[in-house]
Parts: structure tokens; C-alpha cells; sequence
């Protein structure tokens, strides 16, 4: 990944901007080099139906030599398009499991994770995605990119299954992506992860927590 330049990434955008407006749906994309105006960062832009730029998820957690040419960011803002409220992990952001719960509290229902995992970090990024997932009861679309040999895609959608009769709930992994360019498509359960998600919040003792947060 390497920086992008001003005109780039204004190309980019313009053509989020077009392609939303034309299928009338909300793309994110990311994350690429973006110089904003206090500083470079590694973001995933956000256009709704309209082709309105809605935000930026600037990466909290910068990962090998992001970290000597770019700023990390500090928000976790909550995205709404179509009624539903959305966060966006990018990549590395998925490793640490404070980022999907500050996101579960502040009222996400489902998070998008645009990745740029290598063939050797796939399974384990998986893994990290389920636990985000299930910790949450949070459903999760993920994409990566396929640039073989080196990126071999695998994307993935992650929903919840419950299992009433024994009081289980699970991850479910809707759908798969393959190693060429294509599109995974999945339907999540809003309402159910909802209820879900709600009775696991409750159960939590935040009294507890206090060095959670220590550096």
C-alpha cells in the first residue's frame, strides 16, 4: 500500500461518488493513504446512495511501516444509511477487541471490516472476525483484496445463530468469498442480533473493568 496522491484519491472518491448514486447503495472503501488536512492517514471513506460523502474511519491502529508516514486516528464514529447503524474496522482495528465493543456500545448494528490481509494471516483473521463477531453479537462483512499471489481475498459474512432449546448462540459464517474478484452477498439478521446484543451488554460489570484501559 502506498501513499496516494491528492488527485488519486479524489478520483476515487469521484468514482464512490458516481457508482453510489447510479445502484443507489453505500459503498466504504478503504484503506488507503489519505492526506487530510491535519496530517496523512490510513481511512475508509464512506458514501451513502446519494453520493454524498458521509465520513471517514480514520486507522486507530497504524501496522508496520504505516507507522512511520502516518497518524493514527481516534474516533469511532457511527455511520446511518438505510436505517442502519454501521461501523467500519479497518484491518488491523479487528486484532484489538476494545474497537468492535466501543462500536457495539455506542450503537452500531453491524460492522464493516475493509482488510488487506496477506494468504498466510487469512485463517487468523477470520478467527478474529468470528470472536469480534459472536463477543458482540455483532454481524460482520468483511472484504479483502485479491491480488495473488500475495492477497488472496476470502471475505467473508459473519451472522448469529441461537440455538434456544440449549441457550447457545453462535457465529455463523453466511458466506465465503473465493481468491478472484467477484462479490459475496449475505443476509443478516438486524432484529435478532439486536435482542441478542442487548442481553449480552446488559450482563456486563463495567465496575470491573477499570485496567482496561491503563497504557
Amino acid at each position: 500500500m502506498g501513499e496516494e496522491t491528492p488527485d488519486r484519491v479524489s478520483n476515487l472518491i469521484e468514482l464512490m461518488r458516481d457508482l453510489a448514486r447510479k445502484f443507489s447503495t453505500t459503498i466504504i472503501a478503504g484503506g488507503f493513504f489519505e492526506r487530510l488536512t491535519d496530517g496523512l492517514f490510513v481511512t475508509a471513506p464512506i458514501v451513502d446512495q446519494h453520493g454524498r460523502v458521509m465520513g471517514r474511519q480514520r486507522k486507530v491502529h497504524l501496522f508496520g511501516h504505516e507507522k512511520s508516514i502516518a497518524k493514527p486516528g481516534s474516533e469511532y464514529p457511527i455511520f446511518d444509511s438505510g436505517n442502519v447503524k454501521f461501523g467500519v474496522i479497518v484491518c488491523y482495528d479487528a486484532v484489538f477487541p476494545e474497537v468492535a465493543r466501543i462500536f457495539a456500545l455506542e450503537g452500531a448494528e453491524v460492522l464493516f471490516a475493509p482488510s488487506r490481509i496477506a494468504k498466510a494471516g487469512i485463517q487468523p483473521w477470520h478467527m478474529y472476525l468470528t470472536t469480534r463477531c459472536l463477543e458482540n453479537r455483532l454481524p460482520i462483512v468483511a472484504a479483502n483484496i485479491s491480488y495473488p499471489p500475495r492477497f488472496l481475498g476470502h471475505s467473508i459474512i459473519l451472522d448469529l445463530n441461537e440455538d434456544v432449546a440449549n441457550g447457545v448462540v453462535y457465529s455463523n459464517a453466511l458466506t465465503i468469498g473465493g481468491e478472484s474478484s467477484g462479490v459475496i452477498m449475505g443476509e443478516v439478521n438486524i432484529q435478532t442480533a439486536r435482542r441478542l446484543r442487548d442481553a449480552r451488554l446488559k450482563e456486563r460489570q463495567p465496575n470491573t473493568y477499570g485496567s482496561i484501559s491503563k497504557p
